[in-house]
């Protein structure tokens, strides 16, 4: 069974001594995240704050919840 999982925190969203909004703001926007058929999607605030406590508390992913997450849209015309 596969189980989609956010990725976990890089460069500055793994820096714990870093500002907590820098890091969500890193991590929401700077490191694009998938679901498994290859969705491009944007993890909530509320799920960013879990993905930072578990990384920093325990460097483990966490499962991504059908409503963690809002869909990328390209903009670009």
């Amino acid at each position: 069974m596969n189980v989609a999982t956010w990725k976990l925190p890089e460069g500055i969203s793994a820096d714990s001594s870093k500002n907590i909004i820098e890091r969500m703001q890193h991590y929401r926007f700077l490191i694009n995240h998938y679901l498994i058929d290859g969705t491009r999607i944007i993890p909530d605030i509320p799920t960013i704050q879990h993905i930072l406590d578990a990384y920093d508390q325990f460097n483990l992913p966490v499962v991504i919840a059908s409503n963690s997450y809002t869909l990328y849209v390209d903009n670009i015309s």
